[in-house]
């Protein structure tokens, strides 16, 4: 269990917790299965992580790379650290940064393939 990026949130997880907005207002309660209508309302309402049960974050991370052709991903992931060459990838922020920027050129190159 742990906070998972909203970004690998996907429809059928169960939540380990409560999401709330920034200002404490609860969106869903613990125990509730993920629909993608809720993946939208968090975004929406600016929620960035959630409490997932029986997930951690490399599973949920594992899981969302699959998503991508590898050659694909492969592709993204060379463009992209190009671009972060210079930066410090150990840090926090940075090494979050870097992932989030990867999946959407990835999701980017696969659409545009469809």
């Amino acid at each position: 269990m742990g906070a998972i990026n909203i970004e690998d949130l996907q429809a059928g997880m169960v939540l380990a917790d409560d999401v709330l907005t920034r200002e404490g207002r609860t969106l869903l309660r613990k125990g509730n299965q993920i629909t993608q209508k809720h993946i939208n309302i968090f975004k929406a309402w600016g929620v960035t992580e959630a409490d997932i049960n029986g997930v951690t974050k490399e599973d949920a991370i594992a899981s969302a790379i699959s998503r991508f052709d590898t050659r694909i991903y492969q592709d993204a992931e060379q463009a992209i650290e190009s671009i972060f060459a210079h930066t410090d990838k150990n840090h926090p922020f940075v090494s979050e940064l870097l992932r989030l920027c990867i999946f959407r050129d990835a999701e980017k190159r696969q659409d545009a393939e469809k």
